[in-house]
């Protein structure tokens, strides 16, 4: 909006919106209050999420998306891209293995344990059995991201303790 002074010196700003009264000195009502700035919070966003995870829960210790085979009468076939997250426990010792499409649908799941078999490949692949016993061959997208998965993937097996 442009405002242009008409050289109408006696004109109140009040008067454009029906409030020009003669005993009233001033603007009053159009006085601008700041609005406060909202506290800084210290904790970090992964820190408040596992602070609010009930005692028990898994928190999600890595995520990356990948292109998704499931194994079908003796091929893979591709089930497209997903999300593939490592959750955990580390106080109890629970860890597992999350395929999934959103938030809400999960495609697969397999519990990480002193048995679980991960294997990696070259390529940027690996497989798994997920807790349907059905394999599923996953592609990352980088080199970076599948080998910080199948790092995170280890750690969580080497939590678990020595393998027998």
């Amino acid at each position: 909006m442009y405002l242009q002074d008409s050289g109408c010196s006696e004109a109140k700003l009040a008067s454009l919106f029906g409030l020009d009264q003669e005993g009233n000195q001033g603007n009053e009502s159009f006085q601008y209050t700041a609005p406060k700035q909202p506290k800084k919070s210290f904790t970090s966003a992964a820190a408040t999420q596992k602070a609010s995870l009930p005692p028990g829960a898994l928190a999600v210790l890595f995520a990356t998306a990948v292109q998704a085979f499931r194994y079908i009468n003796g091929q893979y076939v591709k089930q497209g891209k997903l999300g593939a997250a490592v959750l955990g426990n580390h106080s109890t010792k629970e860890y597992k293995l999350l395929l999934y499409l959103s938030q809400q649908k999960q495609v697969a799941a397999a519990k990480i344990h002193l048995g679980f078999v991960f294997t990696v490949q070259p390529n940027n692949y690996c497989t798994f059995y997920d807790e349907q016993r059905q394999n599923w061959s996953l592609m990352f997208e980088s080199d970076k991201a599948s080998s910080d998965f199948c790092k995170e993937v280890s750690d969580t097996g080497a939590d678990l303790g020595p393998h027998l």
